[in-house]
């Protein structure tokens, strides 16, 4: 739970930061090694060139921790695969997790990065979260010019994408 107050914005709309040069390959390279991922067995392919930016790392590693762990829950144990694909761009930079998991059906797709939204809402769902995680990687990828979306089809998986801008925020 410290990990989402930390993320939460100021009264005044504004987020405390710590900028610092952040070497993204060593963020994605970092965050392979979640150890859910060894016990589900779950194989982590990464593809990121180095590429440094002047930003919030802590922040971006919130990002990237939230959505490999949202496909973490996704995948099948022993059967998933999860990919990390980094882009780099002269004005932005573009990171992308996909998944082989469960998929989101295309009409809650429009919701998922609303405060408190799930999925699945019953009582018997078998991903647990509280709903806010999308909702704050939203917020951070935007204070840090970027957007952030997903193209997911159910039974085959789902790719959360999202762009930072270059230019310091």
């Amino acid at each position: 739970m410290l990990l989402v107050i930390s993320a939460c914005s100021t009264d005044d709309g504004s987020m405390d930061e710590a900028k610092s040069h952040t070497n993204l390959k060593i963020i994605v390279t970092n965050s392979e090694k979640e150890p859910v991922a060894d016990e589900k067995e779950v194989k982590i392919i990464m593809n990121c060139p180095d590429v440094v930016l002047l930003h919030d790392s802590e922040r971006i590693i919130q990002v990237l921790t939230n959505l490999l762990k949202n496909s973490l829950k996704a995948v099948k144990e022993k059967a998933g695969a999860i990919q990390i694909n980094v882009g780099d761009y002269p004005s932005e930079v573009k990171i992308s997790v996909k998944d082989n998991g469960v998929g989101i059906p295309a009409d809650k797709q429009k919701n998922l990065f609303k405060k408190f939204y799930q999925v699945d809402a019953s009582l018997t769902r078998e991903i647990g979260g509280s709903g806010l995680g999308l909702s704050i990687c939203k917020g951070i990828v935007e204070f840090h010019g970027g957007k952030i979306g997903v193209q997911s089809t159910p039974d085959i998986g789902s790719t959360f994408t999202f762009t930072i801008s270059k230019k310091s925020t």
